[in-house]
């Protein structure tokens, strides 16, 4: 099958070829979450080129897949930010996925770079098998960053999950509404619509910049995602309220592909002098059978990071990783994988 391999910015991108795309797995590899990483996280001076490849068939150009890269100098990268827990192509079917390699031969053969990296992506997925597979045609390849990543899938029902957590989980929820309830008025809210939204998140970042986070690097970042999220019907943020105080928040989204519905816990953030209450947990359960009795999701994932908490509301582990490869054609390409592959060989070496 002959292929042929353009460049497109972001914006053509999305004007010729948005309504082609299929469901994400997950909501931040979507075309919202891409646009909003574009105009809020961008570095200065770096622009977003749309790698796609095609196969002629009946004198038509088939566009396969779609693969959105930061080019900043001589550095490429995945468009992503500190938001995002998962990158990977926009692949336009499933056969697609097998031309992943193809696509990546094209990019670091017709364009100029010294580094390239890439992720944070499933360590299971087809993109990492090819990065892994593929490396020799590529440069010299480091290990970046690798992350935890807790789940839980194969849901069938609230009750099936509710009743597969531990038992001091469930008791402290227990005790804590208990004692929420006999000393004060609460009463939790899920926002789904966009007309409620506005509203809902002046709540959201009153209760963020009161918590123990650090300050948000871009709320119009997580307003514009939340609010697309939205007009999809992917939102979910709960607000828990005490004395009509809002007190607690988080933002979930869902998704559906192939018959798969994943509900991803993107935000979590409460006010400390509520901790008492586990307020967190009470509007975590209460976001939990949401999602699994009314959306019928059937994975939940908490993003990136290895919390001992998060093993108590979704046990299953798997990593996600960062690859950093270094162009092996160049001088400068080697020089920087001497300094950032080879030399840290060699100390570990001598130091062991």
């Amino acid at each position: 099958m002959a292929t042929l391999y353009q460049q497109f910015s972001l914006a053509e991108f999305v004007k010729q070829y948005s309504a082609e795309i299929a469901q994400p797995r997950y909501y931040e590899l979507s075309l919202p979450w891409l646009l909003a990483s574009e105009s809020y996280m961008l570095a200065e001076g770096a622009d977003v080129i749309v790698h796609c490849l095609f196969k002629k068939s009946d004198n038509k150009d088939i566009i396969l897949i779609a693969w959105p890269l930061v080019h900043r100098g001589q550095a490429i990268s995945s468009l992503t930010s500190f938001y995002s827990t998962v990158t990977e192509p926009l692949f336009f079917s499933k056969e697609a996925q097998q031309k992943l390699p193809s696509l990546l031969q094209c990019i670091t053969q017709q364009n100029q770079w010294q580094s390239l990296s890439l992720g944070p992506i499933d360590s299971t997925s087809l993109l990492a098998q090819a990065l892994s597979n593929g490396q020799d045609n590529i440069g010299y390849r480091r290990l970046f960053a690798q992350s935890d990543n807790f789940y839980l899938n194969e849901l069938s029902s609230f009750e099936q999950y509710y009743q597969q957590r531990p038992s001091q989980l469930k008791n402290t929820i227990k005790r804590k509404a208990k004692k929420l309830a006999k000393q004060h008025s609460y009463h939790i809210d899920i926002i789904t619509q966009e007309s409620d939204l506005a509203a809902a998140f002046i709540h959201y970042k009153s209760i963020y910049q009161q918590s123990w986070k650090a300050d948000e690097y871009s709320f119009d970042f997580i307003d514009y995602v939340c609010r697309h999220a939205a007009q999809q019907g992917k939102l979910r943020l709960g607000l828990l309220f005490v004395d009509n105080i809002a007190v607690a928040a988080q933002i979930w989204f869902v998704q559906e592909s192939a018959q798969v519905k994943v509900a991803s816990i993107f935000k979590l953030a409460y006010i400390p002098q509520y901790q008492d209450y586990s307020v967190g947990s009470l509007l975590s359960m209460a976001l939990s059978e949401h999602v699994l009795s009314c959306d019928k999701v059937n994975e939940i994932e908490f993003g990136m990071g290895s919390e001992a908490y998060k093993k108590d509301w979704l046990p299953k582990l798997r990593s996600r990783v960062t690859y950093q490869f270094f162009n092996a054609q160049t001088i400068y390409g080697n020089l920087l994988a001497l300094r950032k592959v080879l030399l840290p060989k060699v100390k570990a070496y001598f130091l062991r």
